[in-house]
């Protein structure tokens, strides 16, 4: 490779880790959603299930492990995603500004050389060619390390969810809804009950 392909490989893969952050992005945005729908499913199981601490079975027993691994889990892969989410930095190309002033720089430092143009090129394509290896590199380390938290995440989402349904199969088949349990009802009586005696007479 010359020098203008070396500096178009370098630029291809530097905006190639810029595509590779949306992706990122986007792929967090799936693991949100299915986090929100997990979380949901958690807090239907907690709201019905039926709390009666004194009919504590077999059934009662595998709900209970499977929910309370599940969350454990759940919260393994919310760490996972903040993770993945907050505090990952880029580095970008200076801005326009900053670039033409070094380019004036260039042309005030090349005035009196007889190929100023080929060094101010020179110089500009050295200039941005620098950027382009180590900010790609350093941009490829950010996408690497939020690629792998996501893969986490959702590894561990998966697992949850797998001990989520384990759990609910108990609370469906175990009947441990308190909402198709009915409760005992209570009579009360409010008034004396007159009792009438009837002789029978011949």
């Amino acid at each position: 490779m010359n020098a203008t392909e070396l500096k178009q490989f370098y630029e291809k893969l530097y905006f190639m880790e810029l595509e590779s952050r949306e992706k990122v992005q986007g792929r967090l945005q799936l693991s949100l959603t299915l986090l929100l729908a997990v979380i949901g499913a958690v807090v239907f199981l907690f709201q019905n299930f039926d709390y009666q601490v004194g009919a504590w079975n077999a059934t009662r027993s595998t709900f209970v492990f499977f929910l309370c691994v599940g969350i454990a889990l759940l919260l393994v892969s919310m760490y996972f995603f903040v993770r993945a989410f907050y505090n990952n930095s880029y580095y970008l190309l200076p801005d326009s500004r900053k670039t033409a002033d070094y380019h004036d720089e260039l042309e005030t430092t090349y005035r009196e050389f007889e190929h100023r143009d080929k060094l101010v090129e020179a110089a500009m394509d050295q200039y941005l060619t620098t950027y382009y290896i180590e900010y790609a590199a350093y941009n490829t380390q950010t996408n690497d390390r939020r690629a792998a938290y996501v893969h986490l995440c959702n590894g561990a989402l998966v697992g949850s969810a797998v001990l989520f349904i384990a759990a609910f199969l108990a609370f469906y088949f175990g009947d441990l809804d308190k909402s198709k349990i009915k409760s005992a009802t209570e009579v009360f009586i409010t008034k004396p009950v007159d009792v009438k005696l009837q002789e029978n007479r011949k």
